[in-house]
């Protein structure tokens, strides 16, 4: 016991170093709206509406998609040897969506568990591969127009059944893009699939170099997995109810403090 302890420590440690080695600082506060504007309830619902309702790779129909199962999660390596550190960081952010939303997110520990969220761990030379072969993607040569990625599948209900995040962990390492990349496709498999220039400040904007959980991050987590927001409904919907769920985050004072709840755990004890 005294030596798995010593080992969990030395682990920990260690994610400590190299996050802080690989890690990126976030955008500058001169790219970023002021809190009024991004607190504003009208400025969350046009991001939420960018963010959870299209995706940045294909037309959609503008319904609510979010996950009803417990999320079950396992990492799958290829051809590398078992990286704790690169696991560390993901149990975090994952265990951070978790408190966020409220919905389970658990590690899968037995070979009875059957997983629904496939965590490929593999190098550049391989990526293209492991994305056509577990993923299934039709975007052309997302290989290289892509750092590191994630899919979901969907049922008739457009409830997400599975998902799929691949990291060609030399490439990110290599870049500094291992926490941008773990928290991006992680966050963006919840439900939240789209990247936008305009929604700021937010992990979803590609134009800025924010690598946490932002305020607003969180905000849009809250929204889609309020019990009111069924997956499947249609734009009109889903509109009022949106509206709804934000003047009641307003009231209870948790878009004033959404970004130091976000703080709070995750991967910012980590890094700041």
């Amino acid at each position: 016991m005294l030596k798995n302890a010593l080992t969990n420590h030395l682990d920990y440690k260690l994610a400590l170093v190299l996050a802080a080695l690989f890690w990126a600082p976030s955008s500058s506060s001169n790219e970023l709206p002021t809190a009024i504007e991004w607190q504003s309830p009208s400025y969350i619902q046009k991001a939420f509406n960018e963010i959870a309702l299209k995706n940045e790779y294909r037309k959609t129909q503008q319904r609510i998609i979010k996950w009803q199962k417990p999320i079950l999660y396992k990492f799958v390596y290829h051809n590398l040897p078992q990286n704790s550190v690169v696991e560390s960081l993901f149990n975090q952010h994952l265990q951070h969506l978790q408190t966020i939303t409220q919905h389970s997110i658990q590690l899968v520990s037995n070979k009875q568990q059957k997983p629904n969220l496939l965590i490929h761990l593999t190098q550049d030379v391989d990526y293209g591969r492991i994305i056509q072969q577990v993923s299934k993607s039709r975007v052309k040569n997302i290989e290289r127009e892509s750092n590191c990625m994630g899919s979901f599948a969907l049922n008739a209900q457009n409830q997400i059944e599975q998902a799929v995040v691949i990291i060609p962990v030399d490439h990110v390492y290599s870049r500094g893009l291992l926490v941008a990349c773990i928290v991006e496709e992680t966050t963006q498999v919840m439900g939240l699939p789209n990247d936008s220039d305009w929604v700021n400040p937010s992990i979803a904007n590609d134009a800025s170099r924010i690598e946490l959980l932002t305020g607003l991050d969180y905000l849009l987590l809250k929204i889609l997995y309020d019990s009111n927001l069924k997956a499947g409904m249609p734009l009109s919907q889903s509109q009022p109810i949106i509206k709804k769920i934000i003047s009641d985050l307003q009231k209870n004072h948790q878009i004033k403090n959404a970004q130091h709840e976000v703080n709070k755990t995750g991967l910012y004890p980590l890094l700041n």
